[in-house]
Formats: C-alpha cells, sequence, structure tokens
C-alpha cells in the first residue's frame, strides 16, 4: 500500500488571511515535505468557479508539485473530462508525465455540478459519453501516431501527440464516481478505480464492483485509492478544536452545491451539515488511533504498490505550523506503524 495525502482542494474561504499564491506554496511545501518524510503520493481535485477558488486547474499545479519533488506520485481525483478536450488534455498530461518521468496518475470523472457545465458551455447530459470518448481518445493519442476519431461528443482529424508520455501507453487512468454505472466504466475502461470518503467496508465493496468490471483479457492489475479526511492531535477533542471549522467548511460546500442542483435556495450563513456528521466523516484523534483506523487497508494491499490511500490533514482555515505538525506526525509514526503491520 502507498501512503500519500490529499485531497488538495486550493480553497481559500472568506475571513482567511492568505491569498492563492500562498495557498499554492504551502501546498508544495506539505508536499516537500511528504516526500522527506517517505510518504508516496499527493492527490489534487477540481471545480471551477467556486467563491473560495477552489482549484481549477490541476496539471499547472501538479507540475509544480512534481518539479519540486523527485519520487513523489502526483494524482488528480478527479479531473473533469468532459470540461476538457481530450486531445489537449493528451498532449497536457503527456508533458507533464516526462516532466516527472513517470510519475503522475491521471484519474477523472465524469462532474456533477452543472455551474462547472454551464460555464464552459458543456452538455451535461452527455457527460458519461464524453468521459468514455476521452479515454479512448488519450490511449490512442499517446500511441503518438496519427489518428482519427468519429464519437458522439468528440470528433478528432488527423490528430498526433508529440511528445509521447514518459510513461509507455500513458500515465494510468483511474476512474472515478459512486453509482453502478460508474463503477463498471471504471472497470471496464480504467487502470484502476478512485473512492472518496467512504468507510472501508463500503470501500471494499465499490472496488470489488469495479474490479469485477475489469474485461478478462487484462494483463495489467487494477488499482485502487481512497480518500480519508481527518487531523492528528493529542486527542480526539483537540484535533476537533484545530481542524473541526476547516472540516465542516469543506463539507458544507458540497452540500450547498448539492442543494443548489436539487433547486434548493441556501442562505449563505446556513450550515448545512451538522457536527455529528463531520464528525463521523473524518477521523479524529492520536497517532495510533490514526494507525488502527487504518490498518484495514495496510492488510487488505499489503503487496500492492500501485495502490494509494490518500488522507486529509490540510484543512480551511487552520495554522499551517499545525498543519506541518501533523504531517508529520502522520509521516514518521502513522505510516511506519501501518507498514511493519502490513508485513
Amino acid at each position: 500500500m502507498r501512503w500519500g495525502l490529499g485531497l488538495y482542494t486550493g480553497q481559500v474561504p472568506p475571513g482567511q488571511d492568505i491569498g492563492f499564491h500562498d495557498e499554492y506554496a504551502r501546498i508544495i511545501e506539505q508536499a516537500r515535505l511528504a516526500e522527506e518524510l517517505g510518504l508516496d503520493s499527493v492527490w489534487l481535485s477540481e471545480h471551477h468557479g467556486a467563491d473560495d477558488g477552489y482549484l481549477p486547474s490541476l496539471l499547472p499545479l501538479a507540475a509544480a508539485i512534481l518539479a519540486s519533488t523527485e519520487r513523489l506520485v502526483v494524482g488528480t481525483a478527479v479531473l473533469l473530462a468532459p470540461l476538457h478536450h481530450p486531445l489537449r488534455l493528451a498532449e497536457d498530461a503527456a508533458v507533464v508525465d516526462q516532466l516527472s518521468g513517470g510519475r503522475l496518475v491521471l484519474g477523472l470523472g465524469t462532474g456533477w455540478r452543472s455551474g462547472d457545465f454551464r460555464s464552459f458551455g458543456v452538455d451535461m447530459s452527455t457527460r458519461a459519453v464524453a468521459l468514455e470518448e476521452t479515454v479512448q481518445i488519450l490511449r490512442r493519442a499517446w500511441q503518438g501516431e496519427r489518428f482519427d476519431f468519429e464519437g458522439r461528443v468528440h470528433r478528432i482529424e488527423g490528430g498526433v501527440v508529440r511528445p509521447r508520455p514518459f510513461t509507455p501507453g500513458g500515465p494510468p487512468i483511474w476512474l472515478g464516481g459512486t453509482g453502478p454505472r460508474a463503477l463498471r466504466r471504471a472497470g471496464r475502461l480504467g487502470d484502476g478505480y478512485f473512492g472518496v470518503g467512504a468507510p472501508f467496508d463500503d470501500a471494499m465493496g465499490a472496488f470489488a464492483a469495479a474490479r469485477d468490471a475489469v474485461p478478462e483479457d487484462r494483463q495489467a492489475p487494477f488499482s485502487f485509492g481512497q480518500l480519508r479526511s481527518g487531523f492528528i492531535a493529542q486527542d480526539p477533542e483537540e484535533a476537533w478544536k484545530l481542524a473541526g471549522r476547516g472540516m465542516t467548511y469543506t463539507l458544507d460546500v458540497h452540500a450547498r452545491w448539492a442543494a443548489e442542483e436539487a433547486g434548493r435556495v441556501v442562505a449563505p450563513d446556513e450550515h448545512l451539515v451538522p457536527e455529528e456528521t463531520v464528525r463521523q466523516y473524518n477521523l479524529l484523534g492520536t497517532p495510533a488511533d490514526m494507525t488502527n483506523a487504518l490498518l484495514p487497508y495496510a492488510g487488505r494491499f499489503a503487496r500492492r504498490q500501485d495502490c494509494h490511500l490518500a488522507f486529509r490533514l490540510y484543512h480551511p482555515y487552520m495554522p499551517h505550523d499545525q498543519v506541518l505538525e501533523a504531517i508529520q506526525a502522520y509521516g514518521r509514526t502513522v505510516v511506519p506503524a501501518l507498514r511493519e503491520a502490513a508485513g
């Protein structure tokens, strides 16, 4: 099992006394620290037009992190494929993969927030087809030969991508999503599946559903990634005191978007996610608490170096020095204990 940090979302909500230049610098600093501590990966997430600047452009930040490190893998979890021209995405990913010497995992998803699609003039009703066609086009483009493609959403005539990616055949493509169709799509088309926030048993159920859809003639193993979120401190209440506001904010943002998708008018100061739910979603406690909570992943994927757990320790409104302390506790105490337990 590989152990990483994220999802990094680049959000700067109202009331924070930093700008986006500072926010991105913090993310890069945390990535460097992760590599120094022997961690394996950093993961980024995409949305558009958010008031708090939720990270809209993943590959530039991925390139900056990769250029600032030597070993760390950077993954997108997920890049919203229907909002990107697939040939341009193939080019950008190929350059980032070359820059990093093959340390990119390209996680893709359909997206679900209608505002993201409206701003780009993209038909939301074809997003699943657009994702499938994007995967097909990426794999064709990364062969380095000219090709034509005629699909329902995308049409390419005489397309070619040079240079080819550093990784033969291109970076691994992982797919996200939670519904039955998305899970089957991940197994049928992807090199792996990335899940978000579910407890271990639910996460393993989703992974099994995706893996069951993998074609029988596929030779390479099917990879797994998972996000868990929380904070490490002397005890759970200390962790809540330090990170509770930020963890509540991040969940509230998504709950607010979901309410808007359902046509509900939400007051600007309305909180949609109760404290009990935030506490249940996040892992809070000491390094020993985190180790016990993550042990099932270490055991299940003990011999798999293509599977990653991304642990979110950086939340809005938090003092940066305390985030760095938590990352050090994760890298110096939790992850070594998990590796030892897994043998």
